[in-house]
């Protein structure tokens, strides 16, 4: 057995191997990998004062998430690196006119770039190690690879739902002075796809520049480094907090404010204004859970649902203080004052078109007036001479005599003190209600305009710097 694969190898192997004979892209590859003195290791220059360029182009695809309580963005995106390799080139007349071929990451010398704000793992390997590297016969390299990105993205919520955050990707080559390696990034082409349920992307910028460390390295002062920072700016799309959020809140907070037109013996209207409380909270608590617990402003719109929060707060207790002022027993202090009592029962409803305390006194009386009193009929007794039996005939009934309406100095004095006290108390308590609910819609309407007002200020700002 040993004898006869001792054959195969020498005889059998060899005569096949012959058959199939080496392609000119194999002979290109096997050129190319095995010159003298090649190294992967080293930088692609035939001279040592020569700089590296090295062009990064970043084409973002997909949004995978955007955590904003977490501040992190993931992204899906295609890096495309071109840098020359001058020892990597050929005449394709030699090689029977091949002038491209794809080699791998492994095979040659390419350049480390790591990604700061990364915070994956891999932050110092984004690039793909079985990554397409294209190889042109000029010594022009192509390097193209996917990669999906975990960045660390400062989210600013002041003017949340209407807020447009800006994303940063910042790249640096690893360990490479910019007179070695001089990295920059190229601008990339329209981003269409980038798009989520959520955000829209409004643009991509790029800023490339060379910074400067201080003793970097023990015995030189000063070491440049080529950056390069692309960054994203997204705005989101307030239209599902607006429906979801805002509306319902507002018209929550307006639900509190409109008990005050129930009148003050409805069981219903303290019921009413805490439950119109308790959803107030439970959009406070949505908006803890969306949004990050670590940042340095708070957003326009918690303020906003605070200060609803509190005028329908407000709203109960003086709900209590009217529905306490209307059953009261005792005559109310305020009104032993001649002028508070004219304003108080008399100016104030007739400008909110309620009844005075004179009219609702008038309308008691009128109620309990007793009936006018009518003429007795006239009965006529005649005897039946047939029968022997009286018997009573009656005649048509006179028109009714009603009594003089009485004077207002007569009505007043029909009603008791306590009855007195009770109308003063009702009267007092609706106009009560009646202004509270003006002063509670001027102080709604003025926390939202001054709310419009400070989201306008942010209009026009998408293109702020990372």
């Amino acid at each position: 057995m040993d004898i006869l694969t001792t054959c195969i190898l020498l005889f059998i192997v060899p005569g096949i191997a012959a058959r199939y004979p080496r392609s000119a892209e194999g002979e290109l590859r096997h050129f190319l990998l095995n010159q003298e003195n090649y190294s992967p290791r080293d930088r692609p220059v035939l001279n040592a004062s020569d700089t590296v360029v090295v062009g990064l182009k970043v084409q973002f695809y997909a949004m995978l998430d955007l955590n904003e309580k977490d501040q992190i963005l993931t992204t899906a995106s295609w890096l495309t690196m071109t840098w020359t390799d001058e020892r990597m080139s050929w005449d394709p007349s030699n090689f029977s006119g091949v002038d491209l071929i794809h080699m791998y990451v492994d095979e040659i010398w390419t350049p480390k770039i790591f990604l700061s704000n990364s915070l994956s793992e891999k932050a110092l390997g984004i690039v793909n190690s079985e990554g397409s590297i294209l190889l042109t016969s000029n010594g022009h390299v192509q390097l193209g690879t996917a990669v999906v990105q975990s960045t660390q993205c400062p989210i600013i919520i002041t003017y949340f739902p209407f807020d447009t955050q800006h994303c940063p990707f910042s790249y640096l080559p690893d360990n490479l002075l910019a007179h070695q390696v001089y990295f920059y990034i190229v601008q990339p082409g329209q981003t269409h796809s980038l798009v989520s349920n959520q955000w829209d992307l409004l643009n991509v910028t790029v800023v490339n520049w060379v910074s400067q460390h201080e003793e970097f390295i023990k015995g030189r002062h000063v070491d440049n480094y080529s950056l390069g920072l692309v960054c994203v700016h997204l705005q989101r799309d307030p239209t599902y907090y607006l429906t979801a959020l805002l509306l319902p809140s507002t018209c929550l907070c307006v639900m509190a404010f409109v008990t005050f037109l129930a009148p003050p013996d409805s069981g219903e209207r303290i019921s009413l204004g805490v439950s119109m409380v308790l959803g107030l909270t439970v959009f406070q608590l949505l908006i803890v859970d969306t949004l990050p617990s670590s940042s340095k402003t708070p957003p326009i719109i918690g303020n906003y649902l605070t200060a609803t929060f509190i005028l329908a707060c407000l709203a109960v207790p003086f709900s209590l203080a009217n529905i306490s002022i209307a059953y009261g027993d005792s005559r109310l202090w305020v009104l032993k004052y001649s002028l508070c009592r004219n304003i108080l029962l008399e100016i104030l409803p007739k400008m909110f078109c309620m009844p005075t305390y004179r009219d609702r006194v008038h309308s008691v009386l009128i109620v309990v007036k007793p009936k006018p009193l009518f003429n007795k009929m006239d009965e006529v007794i005649t005897l039946s001479t047939s029968e022997g039996t009286p018997k009573k005939n009656h005649e048509a009934p006179l028109p009714p005599t009603p009594l003089p309406p009485p004077s207002p100095g007569r009505q007043t004095e029909k009603l008791s003190a306590s009855e007195k006290a009770q109308l003063e108390a009702r009267t007092v308590a609706l106009v009560m209600d009646r202004l509270f609910l003006i002063l509670f819609i001027i102080a709604f309407f003025a926390v939202t305009v001054f709310v419009i007002m400070l989201f306008k200020q942010d209009l026009g700002r998408t293109e702020e710097s990372c």
